[in-house]
């Protein structure tokens, strides 16, 4: 990445700043100037802060110390919170790329993730649109022998794929699907099934539903899978070198999903669309329920339907999160069908 050679773990953090922002203000279509210079801010309290502690190079960042750097932020308007963080993140993902933090990055998004403003309960977070972001996979690289560097990278892809759609399709949380196996989402003629029974919170079972274009992915990525693994159980796995076959945690899926949200938030920030590129950087696997819930709502569908697609203890729940988007469907329904008075005088 151009501006990145120089990154090392050595390096004091002040310089991932300028590296990162010669590297954008390189490529053919750069991030807007406003947000460059929104992201450097951003990056410049974290160094003041880290500085303050004793951390001064790539390598000393730990994987808590954002999510402490954003607990120290008191006083900021929410949204500020947000903003800085995407910006530290940004820098972070850069020296991450680089091989020069000291940390992995993914654990360090979890636990920033975790100290963010908390939306309020009353109302379910404004999601993003995730149709373009669910086929971010979809290109099959090409095909390499048995156990070669290509053939991993192939598969790797093949499986990011399917996650992705399973996760649109189903709205299932990430731990449920994680804990998928072959066998377990197969019908008895062998192919893969429309309905798959899942393990949620509180061991609580429920069907999951897997449509034509999940259930695609899943099989575009297992027919290959099988000359490599074939004695991997889980639906998810590693493909090596080391821990071929192990299953895929719930770590490694949020990295997935998120990584594919970056790359997708940078190409619509660069395309002047920034607000969709900040929602954009907020998902994770969770953010695929709010989406197929807010979508079922909006298309009709009742509370307690959504309550039992999602798996929740109570309808309550559901509630809790989607009542405004109920709510916004029933003043439509009554602008539409709701009599106006009649016209003219009465005789």
């Amino acid at each position: 990445m151009t501006g990145g050679a120089a990154l090392e773990r050595h390096s004091p953090l002040a310089l991932a700043g300028d590296a990162w922002q010669r590297a954008q203000r390189a490529r053919r279509r750069p991030l807007a100037e406003n947000t460059l210079a929104s992201y450097v801010d951003a990056w410049g309290s974290f160094c003041g802060w880290a500085a303050q502690r004793g951390i001064r190079t790539l390598g000393e960042v730990g994987a808590r110390d954002l999510a402490h750097w954003i607990d120290a932020l008191h006083g900021m308007a929410d949204a500020s919170v947000q903003t800085y963080t995407h910006g530290a993140m940004a820098i972070m993902r850069f020296a991450a790329d680089c091989g020069a933090l000291g940390c992995d990055l993914t654990l360090l998004q979890m636990h920033a993730r975790d100290a963010l403003p908390r939306i309020p309960a009353a109302r379910a977070p404004e999601v993003p649109d995730l149709r373009r972001l669910v086929t971010f996979y979809d290109h099959e690289l090409p095909a390499g022998p048995v156990g070669s560097r290509q053939e991993r990278e192939r598969l790797s892809g093949l499986r990011n794929a399917a996650l992705l759609h399973l996760l649109f399709s189903s709205g299932a949380r990430i731990s449920e699907v994680m804990a998928l196996d072959v066998a377990g989402i197969r019908d008895d003629d062998g192919r893969i099934s429309s309905q798959v029974s899942v393990l949620g919170k509180g061991g609580r079972r429920r069907m999951i539903f897997i449509r034509q274009h999940a259930r695609y992915a899943i099989e575009r990525y297992l027919l290959p899978r099988r000359a490599m693994l074939s004695h991997a159980t889980a639906l998810f796995v590693s493909h090596g070198p080391r821990g071929a076959g192990a299953r895929l945690n719930r770590t490694s899926g949020w990295k997935i999903v998120t990584d594919a949200a970056y790359t997708v938030a940078e190409h619509l920030e660069a395309a002047g669309r920034p607000r969709d590129a900040r929602l954009l950087r907020t998902t994770t696997p969770h953010t695929f329920r709010h989406f197929v819930a807010t979508w079922l709502l909006n298309e009709g569908a009742q509370l307690s339907e959504v309550s039992a697609i999602l798996g929740h203890a109570s309808t309550r729940i559901t509630e809790q999160y989607y009542a405004r988007h109920h709510d916004a469907r029933l003043q439509e329904l009554h602008e539409q069908f709701a009599p106006d008075p009649l016209t003219g005088r009465a005789r």
